[in-house]
């Protein structure tokens, strides 16, 4: 084989390799997305919900996350060898890319709904833990005031 069917050969089985990966990460996501959709209102969606849908995705992320290690050097190879991608390659990068955006996007907003929740009830929680000290206080000099 030459230097040439060799490279092509090497290319090819990185580029077949990156395929099969991609192709299997492509499953988790789409149902981490559509979990995402179907349990979490858009609008307004209550802490509750969030916890819920959250603890459900986490399973699935812990399996992307075992896909994008199996993908890592793979990837790199790729990368390190400056090949361009064939046209099945670059649909499904274009698909994962949207996928993954989408996915980001849903879970930043679930995130920013959640800091808001927590900017809603912390002056709810400061104003019940300084009612408490208060009575723990006057309850304290109530005790001491009558010996």
């Amino acid at each position: 084989m030459t230097t040439w069917q060799n490279h092509h050969s090497d290319r090819a089985s990185l580029e077949a390799e990156l395929l099969r990966q991609f192709q299997r990460a492509e499953g988790p996501y789409r149902r981490a997305l559509s979990l995402l959709e179907s349990a979490v209102p858009h609008e307004s969606p209550s802490a509750e919900e969030i916890t819920a849908c959250l603890s459900r995705l986490e399973p699935i992320m812990r399996q992307t996350e075992e896909i994008e290690k199996d993908l890592g050097p793979c990837r790199q190879q790729w990368l390190q060898r400056g090949y361009q991608a064939g046209p099945a390659l670059k649909t499904l990068f274009q698909q994962h890319e949207q996928i993954l955006g989408t996915l980001i996007r849903r879970i930043n907003l679930l995130e920013e709904r959640m800091q808001q929740f927590k900017r809603e009830v912390r002056p709810e929680v400061d104003s019940i833990v300084r009612h408490q000290q208060m009575q723990r206080a006057y309850q304290s000099a109530g005790k001491s005031a009558s010996y």
